[in-house]
């Protein structure tokens, strides 16, 4: 009678295992045991319990596929931005003909134009200028903000600009210094017969190239020549600084001034219509920390857009895309470098990490 249980029970099993595989397990001394089903999670509708975030972000890159990378245009009818002061950093300015600086023993003109900049926007209250001087932003002056990449391309972004920690950078090239004439200094007897019969030629020219990068991408944001000449009015021996007292009341350090405050007026304006982008420090699930304070005049309550940026990994130096993740975070709390946010979504519900931005209009 045992005997007949024991093949029955055997053949019952054998049933089972053939009809559901992998449930039936036999030991060396040939008893079998029940065991759980398997489970092919690769297949399996479920994966791992994750299947609808996993849905969620397919979603969201095929979205982002068929879409166009988020782009910081100008938008000045909408003034929410434009009472915000950005950070701008005041680079060092190259001097294209160095020996041009001689004639009136000029001096550091790169430096002192830098800092005359530098005054100059911060002296208008509206945005929080950074002073650089010593930081130079161009390997060939003669190219400016353009420079070769591999494959004969030209590309207008600066690599050094995003290292500067501020949302815009302004650099320049100064092109001439030169004098129109400058035998009309000449000591000899013969030029100073001339000067008294001919009026002298004592022009003096001012020509520099101003640059506004983006800090964060590194794209070029504007570029403008500028130019003026005035009257050379210091003695041939003399020699007076860039920016110093002497040179302001001199003729031709008018007409310099005069630049500068062309220069600063098109910054300022072209700066007022941007779209404010701050850097994400940190986030953990819905709370983040930005790269920016009390000083920039944000409060309590202001909203921004959370953008997402994407690298090349083949070329890590190339401007990020920028995507727009639909969500809006609020802050919520401001200390003088940094501020505190909140948004409704989970940061990695929406791939949202250390730097990336967000965005003011």
């Amino acid at each position: 009678m045992i005997l007949k249980f024991r093949h029955s029970h055997r053949i019952i099993l054998m049933l089972v295992a053939v009809l559901l595989p992998g449930t039936v397990s036999y030991a060396e001394d040939g008893t079998a045991k029940f065991l759980p089903p398997r489970v092919n999670l690769i297949i399996s509708k479920d994966v791992g319990g994750f299947q609808a975030e996993l849905d969620k972000l397919a979603a969201t890159i095929r979205a982002e596929r068929n879409s166009t990378p988020f782009e910081l245009n100008q938008q000045c009818s909408n003034q929410e931005a434009s009472r915000i002061r950005k950070k701008v950093v005041v680079a060092g300015f190259n001097v294209e003909k160095p020996d041009q600086t001689v004639f009136g023993g000029l001096g550091s003109v790169g430096y002192a134009a830098s800092e005359w900049l530098y005054q100059n926007l911060l002296d208008t209250g509206e945005v929080l200028p950074l002073s650089a001087p010593t930081r130079q932003m161009f390997a060939s002056l003669r190219a400016g903000p353009t420079r070769e990449t591999a494959g004969n391309r030209l590309e207008q972004y600066s690599a050094v600009s995003r290292q500067m920690g501020a949302q815009f950078v302004v650099s320049g090239v100064i092109r001439n210094l030169n004098v129109n004439r400058a035998e009309s200094w000449d000591s000899s007897y013969a030029a100073s017969i001339k000067r008294s019969l001919f009026s002298a030629d004592t022009e003096r020219e001012f020509v520099v190239d101003v640059v506004l990068h983006d800090g964060y991408t590194g794209r070029v944001v504007t570029e403008q020549r500028y130019t003026a000449s005035g009257r050379w009015d210091i003695p041939r021996t003399g020699k007076v600084s860039f920016g110093s007292p002497e040179f302001n009341d001199s003729d031709y350090g008018k007409a310099v001034a005069g630049v500068f405050d062309d220069i600063t007026a098109d910054l300022m304006s072209t700066i007022d219509c941007q779209a404010l982008l701050v850097p994400i420090l940190e986030v953990d699930g819905k709370d983040l920390l930005l790269d920016i304070g009390t000083k920039s005049g944000l409060l309590p309550g202001d909203k921004l857009r959370v953008v997402r940026a994407e690298w090349s990994l083949q070329r890590p130096d190339v401007p990020p895309k920028l995507w727009d993740t639909g969500v809006d975070l609020h802050l919520h709390q401001l200390s003088l470098d940094t501020s505190r946010a909140w948004m409704p979504a989970e940061g990695a519900s929406i791939n949202v990490r250390e730097g990336d931005y967000a965005v003011m209009y």
